[in-house]
């Protein structure tokens, strides 16, 4: 499998292969001519780390736009390691992960005007929601501009465009995935790629030495709750339905299952966020891929909990009593403020500074929802969070058919994964706001871990080009050339 992984990475680069390697290798003569002229004529070191990180990312976007599905992969690994570059925007927002996605969908239009001459969508009915949803962002950071509270101040313009702009970049990582990823090859690398770097995490808080020494090598954020989503989604689907994957790799995909669920719920049991949408997408999985067992399951589940439904109750949301208080409280007083203008909402990161005059608890503070759902219908109103809820429809609809029409093995695996993955992402969002991260909450840097929920979603368009449902495969453009 790792073999697979990197042995065979340059094969699939496409017939460009010696042209994109030449065209490296002068870069970096050139590169390091030009570092060594500015080096001895800039005095200042930080000029020089800007021209050095200009370098590096003139060279990284060459490479990118000649190899898309490269720079999903390297997508992946920048968002768990790449630090920050200098602190862009405030408090460091404009992180690897929204810098690498802006740039992947920069290059991606700039292909398809510059070389194919017209913008080309991939034909899936899970498109035409998220188009809908970013035109009613664009209209809530107009909306947004009208304050509905005079009382209150509206959202800082930064804090606005970085709001609208986590509803762009999420849907254009849902798209990079859909159009760019042209075979079942690069699906699978992209996604054992992030098992492998995901599962150094996990072993690596094992222990407290290993933790403190790999640990802080992966970035603040990476490790929010859809990055423990994913890891237990993607690896339980191929550990149980990819029928072809070698036995001893789905025994490796078992202890890392096992030791994922040990430091999420042994370690951090009291984070709910960390496990709890994890043990819905591994249900969901279960009862999908074993439609026979789906009966003495639940007659055997409803046998064991039902006599200890409160101790039940208990494990899942024990010691939470007054976050749970407090969370009904905020979604009910931000309803409240929702009744301004409920059609498109109050506009992008607008609600968190009107809540003052909604007080909670008997205090008059600002404050959020933890809620995705209710995030959107503040912001973008019921039309938003209807699109948003379409999206939601449209990729379980379409997974929920591709199952019974994609080969065994890791197609029907990943099928049956997005199912599970998509149940668990809907979850984490009546959570928190893990999937399209709240300026004022989980914040940008959020965007690290909730990118991965959109790629792999992304993925399942992919499957939908080879395998379609009707029998008929889709004819992608290639993006290689």
């Amino acid at each position: 499998m790792l073999n697979d992984l990197f042995l065979k990475a340059r094969s699939t680069i496409g017939s460009d292969q010696t042209r994109i390697m030449t065209y490296i290798k002068w870069i970096i003569v050139a590169g390091v001519l030009f570092l060594s002229l500015v080096i001895s004529i800039l005095p200042n070191p930080m000029m020089i780390l800007y021209v050095l990180m200009g370098f590096i990312g003139i060279t990284a976007a060459l490479i990118f736009l000649k190899s898309p599905q490269l720079g999903l992969a390297a997508l992946v690994f920048g968002s768990m390691f790449i630090p920050t570059p200098l602190n862009i925007g405030p408090e460091g927002a404009l992180n690897t992960a929204i810098l690498m996605v802006a740039l992947l969908i920069v290059l991606w239009l700039l292909d398809m005007l510059a070389r194919r001459r017209q913008i080309y969508l991939v034909y899936s009915r899970t498109v035409p929601p998220l188009l809908v949803l970013i035109a009613i962002v664009l209209v809530a950071m107009i909306n947004g501009q009208l304050n509905y509270y005079s009382l209150a101040n509206l959202a800082s313009l930064f804090a606005q465009v970085s709001g609208a702009g986590v509803f762009v970049l999420s849907v254009g990582a849902y798209l990079l995935a859909a159009n760019q990823i042209q075979d079942l090859t690069w699906l699978k690398r992209i996604t054992w790629l992030f098992i492998l770097l995901a599962s150094f995490y996990i072993f690596a808080r094992l222990n407290h030495r290993t933790e403190i020494l790999i640990r802080p090598l992966y970035q603040y954020g990476s490790d929010a709750s859809l990055f423990w989503l994913w890891l237990v989604t993607l690896g339980t689907s191929q550990a149980l339905f990819n029928h072809k994957l070698a036995v001893r790799w789905r025994v490796i995909l078992g202890i890392l299952l096992a030791a994922t669920f040990y430091v999420a719920m042994g370690q951090a049991y009291e984070w709910k966020s960390g496990w709890l949408p994890a043990v819905a997408s591994v249900g969901v999985m279960i009862f999908v891929g074993y439609p026979r067992l789906r009966v003495p399951l639940i007659i055997l589940g409803a046998g064991l909990a039902g006599p200890k439904l409160l101790e039940v109750g208990d494990f899942f949301i024990g010691g939470e009593d007054y976050s749970i208080q407090t969370r009904f409280e905020a979604w009910r007083l931000v309803f409240e403020i929702v009744k301004a203008n409920p059609i498109i909402g109050l506009g992008m990161s607008n609600y968190y500074w009107y809540t003052p005059l909604f007080p909670i608890m008997g205090y008059a503070v600002t404050y959020n929802s933890h809620n995705n759902f209710i995030d959107i219908l503040a912001q973008t109103g019921i039309v938003g969070l209807l699109c948003f809820l379409w999206f939601v429809w449209e990729v379980g609809w379409l997974s929920w058919k591709l199952k019974d029409h994609v080969p065994s093995g890791f197609p029907r695996a990943y099928v049956i994964g997005v199912l599970g993955g998509l149940v668990g992402t809907m979850v984490a969002a009546m959570l928190g706001d893990w999937v399209l991260p709240f300026v004022y909450n989980v914040g940008l840097v959020g965007f690290r871990s909730s990118m991965f929920g959109w790629l792999f979603l992304g993925g399942i368009v992919v499957i939908e080009k080879l395998y379609r449902p009707d029998g008929k495969s889709q004819a992608s453009p290639d993006y290689s050339r």
